[in-house]
């Protein structure tokens, strides 16, 4: 069974940020069925280290564009990415029930996360984006 599943209605119609986001989720689905299988937690380790710094590497890029247009709710939104850097700093990455729960918590704020705040953070940067053109 799929726990990250990539499809259309996850797009926030930002084509840089889209495939970050669809990387993430892949990395995010390697990473269930490594621990699903009982990969040997060095693997599992491994796995979890990269999907760290893919969403690491995103946060930091939609915070930078966040601030360089001045986007009203820019500390509500970075807030939320901080709650799983608090969490992803807490997990043991060779406890393979620690690193479970942490992706069945990430999966589910991944998929309101996009929904949400990404599609809100997106409207404005598609705005002011526009206003950087004229």
């Amino acid at each position: 069974m799929s726990l990250l599943r990539w499809t259309d209605e996850n797009d926030i119609f930002l084509p840089e940020l889209d495939a970050e986001h669809r990387a993430l989720f892949v990395a995010g689905e390697e990473l269930h069925r490594a621990v699903s299988a009982g990969a040997p937690a060095d693997q599992v380790k491994e796995r979890l280290h990269h999907v760290l710094q893919l969403a690491e590497a995103h946060f930091l890029h939609e915070e930078r564009l966040m601030r360089d247009s001045a986007f009203e709710s820019y500390e509500w939104h970075r807030k939320q990415h901080d709650v799983i850097r608090r969490r992803a700093k807490r997990t043991d990455g060779t406890d393979l029930l620690a690193v479970a729960a942490l992706l069945d918590y990430v999966a589910g704020w991944l998929r309101d996360h996009t929904a949400v705040a990404d599609r809100i953070m997106a409207s404005h940067l598609r705005n002011w984006m526009r206003n950087q053109a004229a």
